[in-house]
């Protein structure tokens, strides 16, 4: 007989338990309403797909590429992987479906998983989730600017009001060759200030050497060359119409010429929000343009912009400001004979679509008490010989302990849920 074995999740894979999961639907919820007042529409790509759509799209030189995919290959002998990020994914469905035969731009909005094989610490993990926007077919600064605008009302309405909106420009790709140049030559004479990663991004990746967190490279960086410097007259103009229309629309913000973001399909307009809360990992969300990505994937040549919220790093921020409850109610039957009114009772609020439940121990009254404070109901449903007689329940609030013997119908209309970003059934 074998010895008895504890299994436990992958490290940087945790169980996401009840009361957080539901915190989440919460927060998806409202992220949808959002989306769709702005005419996003959902996508659900794969979570598993061909190696060269990442590969191909987010650079083989990245360190997600080089060191954090999962991938392997799979019993037909095909290359493939998790995804790591959710744009790479999304353009290929763009381009496989044929959307850009529509003449139109494409707006489109995802939520769900990613998988890193980093470090685990704190928000962030191997597999984490992201709530992100995708703007497919237009190359005008005023589409970053409408994203900008959608995130910063995102966070508003997860209670979050405490972030920076950092922006910067990365140019055309003539605009950064030039620029690559410069910078190269310019750590040329700071080699020995430099990380051992730095060194080499130096040669074959330069500008990831931008985006090192290692202190002493953050104080080379801070005496580098300036990005905004290289730019053409388009890709300035793209920039200033942005400022522009960010100060028109009330969007606060800060300009960060250091910032390129860690992907290599980031062309032209990038952006940063960053919180305190989080200390050295300060971002909660990024994005920005990636105009030639849909052209490298075999599509057309046409603009694209997009952001990602990391739902890990949002929950670290958002459940100080947010509270939610359940709302969940409790019957309770003052006797076990009474149970099976209970339970009928239960089914008639279940079809008016109100969240209660009946208790299964066989607790005494004072027993579901103490349960339903545990449970931090906020209502419980009371039933006896004199309710039953009556027609009627005894429905006490949990919180200010007022209790009214009403009848079903009067329940229902107290206990349904008016708040649409609610996800109770």
């Amino acid at each position: 007989m074998s010895a008895k074995t504890n299994y436990k999740s992958l490290r940087g894979m945790p169980d996401i338990l009840p009361p957080e999961a539901f915190f989440r639907q919460f927060l998806e919820q409202k992220a949808r309403i959002l989306f769709q007042r702005f005419g996003y529409e959902e996508i659900r790509t794969p979570i598993l797909e061909e190696t060269g759509v990442f590969t191909r799209s987010i650079g083989e030189d990245t360190d997600i590429v080089e060191k954090e995919m999962y991938s392997f290959v799979d019993r037909g002998g095909k290359q493939v992987s998790l995804r790591p990020e959710g744009t790479a994914s999304i353009i290929r469905a763009y381009i496989e479906h044929g959307w850009h035969n529509s003449g139109d731009i494409c707006k489109l909005f995802y939520l769900g998983p990613m998988f890193r094989g980093e470090r685990p610490q704190k928000g962030r993990l191997r597999q984490f989730h992201q709530i992100g926007v995708e703007i497919i077919g237009s190359t005008h600064p005023y589409v970053d600017a409408e994203l900008i605008v959608n995130i910063k009302l995102l966070l508003n309405e997860f209670g979050i009001n405490d972030f920076t909106i950092l922006i910067n420009s990365l140019g055309c790709a003539k605009d950064r060759m030039h620029f690559k140049k410069a910078l190269q030559d310019y750590l040329s004479t700071k080699d020995s200030k430099l990380c051992d990663n730095c060194r080499r991004r130096a040669k074959i990746n330069v500008l990831r050497v931008l985006d090192c967190k290692n202190t002493m490279c953050r104080e080379v960086v801070k005496k580098a060359p300036n990005i905004l410097s290289y730019l053409c007259d388009g890709c300035k103009k793209d920039y200033v119409q942005l400022k522009d229309m960010l100060s028109e629309m009330e969007v606060s913000f800060k300009e960060k010429t250091d910032l390129v973001r860690g992907l290599d399909y980031y062309t032209g307009i990038v952006f940063e929000i960053i919180h305190p809360l989080l200390g050295a990992q300060d971002a909660i969300a990024a994005g920005g343009r990636y105009d030639a990505l849909v052209k490298q994937m075999g599509g057309p040549d046409i603009g694209a912009t997009g952001y990602a919220v990391g739902v890990e790093r949002l929950l670290l921020i958002a459940k100080q400001d947010t509270k939610v409850s359940l709302k969940r109610l409790l019957i309770i039957p003052i006797k076990d004979e009474y149970l099976k009114d209970a339970f009928l009772l239960a089914r008639k609020f279940w079809q008016n679509k109100v969240s209660c439940d009946v208790d299964h121990m066989k607790r005494s009254f004072k027993g579901q008490m103490r349960k339903a404070h545990k449970e931090k109901r906020k209502f419980v449903a009371i039933i006896g010989e004199d309710e039953l007689k009556q027609g009627k329940l005894l429905l006490k609030d949990m919180e200010t302990g007022e209790q009214e013997l009403i009848s079903f119908e009067e329940a229902v209309g107290r206990l349904t849920c008016r708040d649409r970003a609610c996800p109770c059934p």
